[in-house]
């Protein structure tokens, strides 16, 4: 079995891990310690090579960046634009370095005249279902009745039935 390069090894969230360990309890944002010796120490570790003070800033400005895409997207519900798509199929590699996936989904087409009639499909279809179901309920509310009926004024002995009395 051929071994997955490095490359195509994706770590971009146990990079996020050792950058907020490294922030949050290594750093702890207290004077005389620097972040970037905590980083260049963690990712070093992780990554098996020597960080200089470029890969630092690359990588934090990536995962910064993507989690602002992030908060866009899922917290605030808005569409991405072209480039922010585009950023979504970065990732950190195995050895340190941001690699992109080559397939860049397009953006949605929007359609008025489409979506208007669309619309209009749903709305008849949930009218539809609406009368569905009422008709639905009127069979069982009958269904019931008549239960009630043979059960007041009819009974069961044995295999024969016999009307009350």
């Amino acid at each position: 079995m051929n071994k997955i390069p490095d490359y195509k090894v994706d770590y971009t969230n146990v990079a996020r891990e050792v950058y907020d360990i490294a922030k949050y309890k290594g750093y702890k944002f207290l004077k005389g310690r620097t972040l970037d010796a905590w980083l260049q120490y963690g990712w070093s570790i992780l990554f098996q090579r020597k960080m200089n003070d470029h890969d630092l800033r690359v990588l934090q400005h990536f995962l910064k960046k993507r989690d602002n895409i992030i908060f866009k997207r899922e917290k605030l519900n808005l569409k991405l634009n072209y480039e922010e798509r585009e950023f979504q199929n970065r990732y950190i590699g195995k050895d340190g370095y941001i690699y992109m996936n080559k397939m860049i989904y397009p953006l949605e087409r929007v359609n008025p005249k489409e979506t208007a009639r669309l619309k209009g499909l749903l709305e008849k279809a949930k009218e539809e279902r609406l009368a569905r179901y009422e008709e639905y309920e009127m069979r069982c509310l009958h269904e019931m009745s008549r239960k009630a009926y043979i059960n007041n004024h009819y009974e069961v002995r044995g295999t024969k039935i016999y009307r009350k009395k």
